[in-house]
């Protein structure tokens, strides 16, 4: 659990427990679920086994109104964005547990209104009393959905998927979403519907209308405030989120097929993130994953971010759903530990003061001892200078010395801060994912920079004055180099104030410096040469300890980019993997496709040879009805000349002849009701796609082919996996029907050829009998009989004529049916041909292309790490010169205190003449004295006067020698005042010019690197976009190995459920068993007091 921190504030979780429902009640459903509203705790009872307690910030049942919920929950969010603070309410729950009944409730009856119109009524009758002359609002709202990982905008007429960006301030937001301004709360609900009525539902065993996605209805407030600047207002921007969030469920349970499962599995998907975010944010875990689903990214202000956040645990009393209940509950029990640092919203302009406030601090901070506000210092210094100008002979030395000794430390300060700047835009060609930290950093340099450059022109304008300054600003060369403006002086020009004012004040110094301010002067020089020292000192441990926190983020940086390469070779072989599994699939379908050419194939050969022996049939029929037309005009020869001699017998027995002619009749009768019966299976065969042949065919060759079909069909049938069983079970049972019946035909088609060949013999017998009729030509009325019969066999013959005719066209038809159908089956294995050579040059270009997507992975795999390298070099390269730099500083530090040390000899020199003048100077003070007590003695002793006049000649000389010897030393002091001034100037020109030397050398030096760093970094967003695309592509498979990997756990949890519901119920069975054993034995004894009244 992560610590408490000052401001921060958690997540309030609020439960709230409906009644059960109606077909719960009528199941029998026992409500498990108990609420205790005085220590807000939600006690849930186990069928088997001791209840579990969860305690909340708040706890609702029905007995609560919707108004009264809004009141008590969600009004001082409200409250809180009027004040300029962000707010969410979201709801968490199973499918059909009442999250949209909380969130939306009903539109058309306010007593039932959800939190989302009683925001918006609250809202706008808050708003209305706020407004003023010198304050006015606008709200502005949006809706947006997320379904199946995507995201769209509810309010646009046009549903398209959007992206979601991540702005400046590192929050998300839906780019292209529309924000229409709403002016009351009939036109903010009108907009609610519109998008309500765009998003997905669907209905489930659950809940008749399952909200299948998330839903964010956003309010956002602005407040215009022209109070303080009229033309100017302070703008406040703050907003509400109204979260509806889709139920998670089981499919054991909502019985969900098709999309509905598919929506299912993505809604458990988001929410699964969801609760990876809540447990990650309450680990304290340094990288939290929003970006694992757009819910997170949507709500990353809302969890752990700077906004106020309501939680609405919706939850199920029934007993069926007691899984679900303490999983939701659970769920509210980690949230609830989550920690918001909710931060007031300002205006802009305010904000960059806020922010300009906190750089100033830093800067202190930085800066340690050294104070910011010089300004005020120097005023004060001025103030004391004036002052001591009384009191002081010529001016005031001392405060003139500490000037000069601010302009020395304003120097230092300038150096510091453009030597930080360099520093800072080194650490800028360092930086490639802090690139936007570092460029802060470097402005806020920047920035300190120009605020020393504004102390510094502060200071030249209080201690000049403005003759002065005209005075030195006529002395500038007017090459150009030189920034004339006032309100922006470059660095050159404030060089050339301060050596301007340096060298005035050395003018002014030697007309009014003495001994004593000499002394002074020495003692302040080493004062704050010392400290001078002493700040470098810390500025060189603080540059030590940057380098060290650098060190620290490149090697941070470092294992990120072994991270990354590790994660771009797990997806390298896995992608290998899914190639390897992709080649595989196209070889076996190729071997599929090869066996199915290979069948249609044999299957077009068999075919094309039934249609030759057809073909052989046909014209083998036709000679045989050529055969039967040349018998039968033969025969009706023979029966003309028969009748026209007058022949007496019949060819036949009448009797024969009749038997014979019914024979045919009925055998034709039985033909036709024969194939009137196969064309109804025909018909009905006709229905499943099945064609056989004609019932026509009538010849054994005809026979062979049809049942050759027929077998054709039925092993087709076998082999269709796909068909119904009662289906192919029916036709096989009239494909059966069909054979038998075929086989009825063809033996009443035998009966009727052995009926033709005994016509043809009964007709060579009657050739026989006209022969031997000669004899007997006195039966005419049997000749007149022959002549009928005769008559009535040829038209007989005609119509059977007529029917082979007939026999014939529908066997041509036949046969161009079959062509037709062999013609079909050509063009159909054409397709499949076809169809399978686009299939392999499809599998032939994906092969290639997964090949040349494995290339291009390993030529950028190999990029990588050349790149690695060179970033690795450039480190060394870098942490090496930063080293030469740091061994510079060094010298330069060990340079100045050699300086200081010579500084402190050349002092103590000083001082020792300074004693040997003070010894002197004692001497004259003695001597005079000395001189008046002789002037005394002279007068009191006038008889000494000559010996007096020569003591006083004396006396005279040896202070003409001292007065001398007084001169000769103020010479010597001033000739080495003058030499220490040169070579103070010397030392500071040489200093200058290295350090203006160095920073040219240090601003090519960045200038070029940073070139270099942005052609870098544009190579590297290349290459980063071309492998984010490759990465989405393969995130785009790993999502859908996710949903199968999802819908197997899905599966799993189903078959858990369904095993722990056989655990309870083989529970009850063994409770019921036990209570049933207890009343048995509660009976034996009964049983056995009845027997013994008995």
């Amino acid at each position: 659990m992560v610590k408490k921190q000052p401001g921060a504030e958690n997540i309030r979780v609020v439960v709230r427990c409906r009644n059960l429902l109606p077909y719960e009640a009528e199941r029998g459903d026992k409500a498990l679920v108990r609420l205790d509203l005085a220590t807000n705790q939600v006690i849930v009872q186990h069928p088997i086994g001791d209840a579990d307690t969860f305690a909340f910030d708040a706890v609702y049942n029905n007995t609560y109104t919707q108004r009264d919920i809004f009141l008590q929950e969600v009004q001082p969010l409200v409250e809180a964005v009027l004040q300029g603070y962000n707010a969410t309410v979201f709801a968490y729950g199973q499918s059909g547990s009442g999250k949209t009944h909380t969130m939306t409730g009903k539109l058309s009856d306010p007593q039932m209104w959800g939190m989302m119109p009683q925001v918006v009524n609250y809202l706008f009758n808050e708003v209305r009393k706020l407004s003023t002359t010198t304050k006015s609002f606008k709200i502005k709202v949006s809706y947006v959905e997320l379904y199946n990982g995507k995201s769209r905008d509810l309010l646009a007429s046009k549903q398209v998927n959007l992206e979601i960006k991540q702005n400046m301030a590192k929050n998300f937001y839906v780019k292209g979403a529309e924000m229409p301004e709403v002016t009351s709360f009939d036109e903010a609900i009108r907009w609610f519907n519109a998008g309500t009525d765009r998003r997905q539902t669907a209905s489930t065993e659950l809940n008749d209308t399952s909200s299948r996605s998330h839903s964010l209805f956003t309010l956002q407030v602005e407040q215009f405030d022209f109070e303080q600047d009229p033309s100017s207002p302070i703008v406040l921007t703050s907003k509400i989120n109204v979260v509806d969030l889709a139920g998670s469920e089981k499919l054991s349970k909502t019985n969900a097929t098709g999309e509905t499962a598919k929506e299912g599995c993505n809604i458990n998907l988001s929410l699964s993130a969801l609760a990876t975010v809540i447990d990650t944010i309450v680990k304290g875990g340094k990288h939290i994953p929003y970006r694992g689903s757009p819910l997170t990214m949507l709500l990353k202000d809302s969890l752990g971010g700077n906004a106020k956040t309501v939680m609405f645990a919706n939850i199920g009393p029934s007993e069926k759903n007691i899984s679900e209940t303490i999983s939701t509950l659970r769920f509210a029990l980690r949230a609830k530990q989550i920690e918001n640092k909710p931060i007031k919203n300002m205006d802009p302009k305010d904000a960059r003061i806020q922010d300009l406030l906190d750089q100033i601090e830093e800067l202190k901070s930085r800066l340690g001892n050294v104070d910011l506000n010089q300004e005020d210092q120097l005023r004060q210094r001025i103030e004391e200078l004036e002052i001591e100008n009384a009191d002081l002979r010529g001016g005031g030395v001392q405060n003139n010395i500490e000037l000069e000794e601010d302009i020395r430390i304003l120097q230092a300060k300038l150096e510091e801060a453009n030597g930080m700047v360099a520093e800072k835009q080194k650490e800028l060609e360092k930086g490639i994912d802090g690139r936007s930290l570092l460029e802060w950093n470097l402005q806020s340099e920047l920035g300190r920079g120009k605020e020393l450059r504004s102390l510094v022109m502060n200071f030249i304008k209080q201690v000049c004055q403005e003759e002065q300054i005209q005075a030195i600003r006529s002395k500038m060369p007017q090459d150009g180099s030189y920034n004339t403006t006032d309100d922006g002086w470059d660095v050159k020009e404030i060089e050339f104030y301060l050596r301007e004012f340096a060298a005035m004040y050395e003018s002014w110094r030697q007309s009014t410096y003495t001994r004593e301010d000499l002394e002074k002067y020495a003692h302040l020089s080493v004062t704050g040469a010392l400290e001078q020292t002493q700040r470098q000192l810390d500025e060189v441990a603080r540059a030590r300890d940057e380098l060290v926190r650098l060190r620290q983020e490149d090697s941070v940086k470092r294992a990120a980019e072994n991270e990354l390469v590790s994660q771009l070779r797990v997806d390298l072989n896995t992608l290998k993997d899914e190639n390897t599994k992709l080649r595989e699939k196209v070889e076996r379908d190729q071997e599929r496709m090869k066996a199915k050419i290979f069948k249609n194939k044999e299957e077009y050969k068999s075919l094309a040879e039934e249609l030759e022996r057809s073909k052989a049939l046909v014209t083998e029929k036709e000679r045989d009805i050529e055969r039967l037309k040349r018998i039968s005009e033969e025969t009706g020869n023979n029966a003309i000349i028969s009748a026209s001699t007058g022949g007496g017998a019949s060819w036949a027995n009448a009797d024969e002849r009749t038997a014979m002619l019914q024979q045919l009749n009925e055998e034709k009768n039985i033909r036709k009701a024969l194939e009137s019966r196969i064309r109804e299976v025909n018909v009905s065969l006709r229905r499943y796609g099945v064609c056989i042949a004609d019932a026509k065919e009538v010849t054994n060759e005809s026979r062979e082919v049809s049942e050759a079909t027929d077998a054709f069909i039925l092993a087709a049938l076998e082999e269709k996996d796909t068909m119904d069983g009662d289906l192919c079970a029916k036709l096989q049972q009239q494909l059966r029907v069909k054979q038998r019946l075929t086989e009825l035909r063809h033996q009443h088609q035998r009966k009727l050829d052995d009926m033709l060949r005994k016509y043809e013999l009964i007709k060579t017998g009657r050739t026989t009998a006209n022969s031997g009729a000669g004899a007997d030509n006195n039966m005419l009325h049997s000749g007149l009989a022959d002549e009928a019969t005769a008559q009535q066999i040829k038209e007989l013959l005609h119509r059977k004529d007529e029917e082979i005719e007939r026999v014939i066209k529908e066997k041509e038809k036949t046969c161009d049916r079959i062509v037709k159908k062999l013609n079909k089956c050509e063009l159909r294995i054409k397709e499949l041909e076809a169809t399978l050579e686009e299939e392999r040059v499809q599998s032939t270009e994906e092969r290639q292309e997964l090949d040349r997507e494995n290339r291009e992975l390993q030529r950028y795999n190999q990029q990588l790490s050349v790149e690695l390298e060179t970033l690795r070099g450039q480190l060394s390269e870098m942490k090496e010169e930063m080293d030469f730099m740091e061994r510079a500083k060094s010298a330069e530090i060990e340079r100045w205190k050699e300086e200081a040390a010579n500084g402190a000899g050349r002092l103590e020199e000083m001082r020792f003449k300074m004693a040997a003048y003070s010894e002197l100077q004692k001497s004259y003070d003695r001597l005079q004295e000395q001189l008046q007590r002789t002037e005394v003695s002279l007068k009191e002793k006038s008889d000494n006067l000559e010996n007096t006049r020569q003591m006083v000649k004396w006396s005279n000389s040896l202070l003409a020698t001292e007065k001398q010897k007084v001169e000769q030393m103020e010479m010597m002091l001033k000739q080495q005042e003058v030499e220490m001034r040169r070579r103070e100037e010397q030392l500071k020109s040489e200093m200058m010019n290295d350090i203006n030397k160095q920073v040219a050398a240090n601003n090519r030096r960045m200038q070029d690197q940073a070139a270099q760093y942005q052609e870098l970094i544009s190579q590297e967003q290349d290459k980063q976009k071309s492998i984010m695309k490759k990465v989405k592509s393969s995130r785009k498979e790993t999502q859908k190995a996710a949903q199968r990997y999802d819908e197997m756990i899905l599966e799993n949890e189903a078959l858990l459920s369904k095993l722990e519901e056989l655990k309870v119920t083989s529970m009850r069975i063994f409770l019921e068993k036990q209570e049933a054993q207890r009343e048995l034995e509660a009976l034996r004894p009964t049983k056995h007091v009845a027997n013994r009244r008995l």
